[in-house]
């Protein structure tokens, strides 16, 4: 019991801040009689909240790993902090993307964040920064909503936005990105599981898209008519899907061909 309390709080440590874990604590662990002798500030805190009576170790675990994802999911879509935005709109939004795990290129030809996955260091932007924008956003695997999702959307310089595998993406968020489509160039939204047929068809909207990832979304269906509709409607547009399509089917018909097939062809082309 003494070494699963010990792991437990060492890994909230590790990715939680003390305000975010104390407040889970108590989400947690109040009873109906500890609520009532708790000071009027910790009854502040918990009001809004419902007082549970967990029995067995068991109950308590998942009612952590319940208010854990919560509280973590809303303390990587907190809204900007007002220090942040001292140098400006453009390094204010990318240290909310660098605080939830992402990684951030400007103009100036600098990546900021964690150059590495699991890496302790992170490197911020500061006033080498200012007079820049961002162009390209990593944002793969993080936690990041369409509360977060609406202040990356303030950004007119993105180019390259990458999203892939994060499981709180939508149909909102996919239709936000108009606010960007006068610079949004390149797009991965592979294998966001909360991503259906009607967000993937506001993507149309984006005229300057030239490349598009989305090869695997389970909520898709017919991903391959999409993917051939959303080429037709956008001019520059090149979806994965097709072009692997067009690509195996090059490298079968090649492979079907004679030495004395190709021959010929070579001939004729002279």
């Amino acid at each position: 019991m003494n070494l699963m309390m010990q792991q437990g709080r060492s890994f909230v440590q590790r990715t939680l801040c003390k305000t975010c874990a104390m407040q889970m604590a108590r989400r947690c662990l109040v009873t109906p009689h500890t609520a009532q002798v708790l000071p009027w500030r910790l009854n502040s805190i918990q009001r809004g909240y419902h007082n549970i009576r967990l029995e067995t170790i068991s109950e308590v675990w998942q009612q952590f790993k319940k208010e854990f994802k919560y509280l973590k999911r809303a303390s990587a879509n907190r809204p900007l902090d007002p220090k942040d935005l001292n140098l400006g709109l453009e390094i204010g939004t990318a240290i909310f993307l660098i605080k939830a795990n992402a990684r951030v290129h400007f103009s100036n030809g600098r990546w900021y964040g964690r150059q590495q996955k699991g890496e302790k260091k992170v490197r911020l932007p500061a006033e080498e920064a200012v007079g820049y924008t961002v162009n390209a956003i990593d944002a793969s695997g993080t936690l990041i909503d369409q509360n977060g999702f609406r202040d990356v959307m303030k950004l007119t310089g993105v180019k390259y936005l990458n999203i892939e595998g994060c499981p709180h993406i939508d149909d909102t968020c996919l239709a936000h990105l108009v606010h960007i489509r006068d610079s949004l160039t390149h797009l991965n939204i592979n294998k966001c599981p909360s991503v259906t047929e009607n967000g993937v068809a506001t993507l149309h909207k984006l005229r300057k898209l030239e490349r598009l990832n989305m090869s695997d979304l389970p909520k898709v269906r017919y991903s391959k008519l999409i993917a051939s509709m959303l080429e037709d409607a956008v001019p520059r547009l090149r979806v994965n899907i097709i072009s692997n399509l067009v690509d195996t089917e090059e490298n079968r018909a090649k492979e079907n061909f004679t030495e004395e097939d190709l021959g010929q062809t070579r001939t004729e082309s002279v």
